[in-house]
This record gives C-alpha cells, sequence and structure tokens, in this order.
C-alpha cells in the first residue's frame, strides 16, 4: 500500500469520526445548545477540509471548489475560539459583533482573486500547476498560520481569565471544564506547530517522499485528536459547565471602588471568619463566593474584595484553609479511626481525592494518612 492510499484510508475514518460527532452534537439535549453547534460546525469544515487526502484518489472536482475547500479551514480558528467562550460563559450568546470573525476568510479570499477567482479556466488550471510560485500562495500559508496563533493566544487570554474567576468564586474547580479547555488548547497549538512546519517546508523544499511522510503524521496527529475528543465525551459528559459574564474579577471591582478604613476591614475579616467557624459553610463542596454572600447578607462584591483582595487569598485557597483545618480536626480524633481518608474529605467539603491530598499537603508537609499516624 502506497503512501496516498494510507492518507486516504486514515483521512476516511478521520472524515467519518468528524461527522459521527458533529451528528452527535447536533442531536444530543444539552443546555449548551450555542457551544454544541459551534464544536459540530468545527468539525463539519474539519472534515471538508482534510477531505482532499481521500476523494483526491478517486474523483476530481471543479478547481474552484477545491480552493474552497481549502480556505474553508480560515472558519476553523475563530470557531474554536467561540466555542471556548461558550463553554467559559454559560449565559453566551451569538450576537452581530461576531459576524467580524468572518474577516479572515474575506481577506483569505481576496488575495486569491486576481490571478485565481477573476481569472479563466486555462488560468486556473496553470495557477494550481505552478501553485508554489505564486506569491499570493505563499503569504496565504504565513497568514494562516499567524491567524491560527492569534486566536490561541486569544483563548489562552480567556482561559488564563476563566481560571482567575474560578480561583476567585468557587471553593471546588472540579465541576468545572478549564482543565479540559486548556488541554484542548494545548493540543490544538501542537497540531498547530506540526502543521506550521509542513507548510514552511512546502515552501523550501520539494522533496514528496518527506512531504507524503509529513502529511501521514499529520493525519495521525488528527486522527488522535479526534479519538481523545471521543473519549473525553464518553468517560466526562459533565465537561461542559461555565460561569456567569457578570463574574468579574477582583481587580476590576477595585478600579471603581473606594478603599474603606483599616477598622471596618478589620471588624469585615473578623465576622467573616467568626461565621466561618461557627456556620461551617465550606462544608457545602459546591460552596460559591454569591453562596456565602447570600448566606452573610452582605453584597458580593464586597465579600470577593476582603477575602480575594484584603485576605490577599483566593477564595478557592480560603474555604479550602478551613476545610484541611476540619479534616486535620477529624483524623486527630482518636474515636474516628474508622472513618477513612474518603469519607473525611467527602465529610470537610472536598469532592476529589486529588485534590484533598493536594491542599492537605500543601498545607501540612503530610499525607492524610502520614498526618493520621504522626499528628502535629
Amino acid at each position: 500500500m502506497d503512501s496516498a492510499s494510507i492518507r486516504g484510508f486514515i483521512t476516511l475514518i478521520l472524515i467519518s469520526i468528524a461527522i459521527l460527532l458533529s451528528v452527535f452534537l447536533l442531536s444530543v439535549k444539552t443546555k449548551n445548545k450555542v457551544g454544541n453547534r459551534l464544536m459540530a460546525l468545527y468539525f463539519i469544515i474539519f472534515a471538508i477540509h482534510i477531505s482532499v487526502f481521500f476523494y483526491a484518489n478517486y474523483i476530481e472536482i471543479p478547481i474552484v471548489l477545491d480552493r474552497l475547500r481549502d480556505q474553508i479551514a480560515f472558519f476553523a480558528s475563530p470557531l474554536l475560539y467561540l466555542y471556548v467562550l461558550s463553554c467559559i460563559y454559560s449565559d453566551f450568546k451569538l450576537k452581530p459583533k461576531h459576524l467580524l470573525h468572518f474577516v479572515p476568510f474575506a481577506i483569505e479570499l481576496f488575495m486569491y482573486f486576481p490571478n485565481f477567482y477573476l481569472a479563466s479556466h486555462d488560468q486556473q488550471i496553470q495557477f494550481y500547476e505552478n501553485y508554489y510560485s505564486y506569491p499570493e500562495v505563499k503569504a496565504s500559508l504565513v497568514y494562516g498560520i499567524l491567524v491560527a496563533l492569534f486566536y490561541l493566544v486569544l483563548i489562552f487570554i480567556e482561559l488564563r481569565r476563566y481560571r482567575k474567576l474560578l480561583l476567585e468564586s468557587y471553593s471546588s474547580t472540579k465541576n468545572y471544564n478549564y482543565k479540559w479547555l486548556f488541554q484542548l488548547a494545548v493540543i490544538s497549538l501542537v497540531l498547530l506547530l506540526f502543521s506550521s512546519i509542513k507548510s514552511v517546508y512546502k515552501l523550501f523544499d520539494s522533496d514528496d517522499a518527506i512531504l507524503d511522510m509529513m502529511r501521514i503524521i499529520t493525519t495521525l496527529l488528527l486522527l488522535g485528536f479526534l479519538c481523545w475528543i471521543v473519549l473525553k465525551s464518553m468517560l466526562q459528559p459533565e465537561l461542559f459547565r461555565g460561569i456567569d459574564t457578570k463574574h468579574q474579577l477582583v481587580q476590576n471591582m477595585l478600579e471603581n471602588d473606594e478603599e474603606e478604613g483599616e477598622d471596618e476591614i478589620s471588624e469585615q475579616i473578623s465576622t467573616l471568619k467568626k461565621y466561618m467557624d461557627k456556620e461551617e459553610p465550606f462544608l457545602n463542596s459546591s460552596l460559591t463566593i454569591h453562596n456565602l454572600a447570600n448566606q452573610m447578607n452582605i453584597p458580593y462584591r464586597d465579600l470577593s474584595v476582603l477575602i480575594n483582595h484584603h485576605l490577599k487569598q483566593h477564595f478557592f485557597d480560603f474555604v479550602n484553609g478551613y476545610r484541611i483545618e476540619k479534616a486535620k480536626t477529624i483524623l486527630k480524633n482518636p474515636s474516628n479511626q474508622k472513618l477513612t481518608v474518603l469519607e473525611v474529605l467527602y465529610d470537610v467539603g472536598f469532592n476529589s481525592k486529588s485534590s484533598f491530598n493536594t491542599e492537605f499537603k500543601k498545607q501540612t508537609g503530610l499525607t492524610p494518612t502520614q498526618f493520621r499516624k504522626n499528628p502535629l
């Protein structure tokens, strides 16, 4: 079997998986319909773009359609970015301003108009026969890399902000999708880097054997990427949970708030700590800063600034500090020897053994089991 046949076979598998994922995303019942539709469209465009590795061995389509098939990839990065936004923010909606994401595709089309789309059929054939000798082709390859990189930078910026919001407003991040989205961005970056190397190689070398090998590696990487997404959706169907866009970072709140006096701040901190010790709201594994503010009957903004700014702790660390202290008290008590570590972590508000062990060791230098044997 030659390299073209191998590549075509792998591509057929890729297209099949992408189409099945698209059908699933469009038909499954979910609260995040916008996100699912965006990702479904992403997979459809993905399938169309890579289809050339399969159909080129069997059929010949009009040159203009083949060019559009290649250029449609400029929708992929904007769709991935919008998908990430829809997953981060539960109240995300598509708006007219999002039409601006069509601009990269429009620019790409415009680059090819003079020498291709406005040319005669014979000239279009000649264009394809001398494809890499045209300046717009070389410019397009570089432009495509820059567009994809630009959107990945935007994604990482949004994820950085998302992580800060989670730490400032939530006591547990297990039920949220930051890790999944970050992994998706990192894998997309790896795929972009390899694709960029292949594109640059096209411009400076013409060794077909090496290029064919790079194409096969690319299709295998893409196959692994799709299989990973399938496994993720099977093993973690509750990934797609976001936060409301009304959440603000503390640094943004401080820009609009007047600084309070030290005595007033000290009194608020004392009230907060007394409430945490007496009422133990941290035992609720899904506690958020909004929940705590409502329980204490104080404005969310004030509480967020108090904890994240004045106490110089993320809400996540603040709450988990109380949980660890509670766990230490339970583990020290000889009458609780029958309780397993798993039972203890659930009792104090954690919902993940790994996060409990990490936080416990960070604060005590010991694992829960070691602490139980030699309590400090």
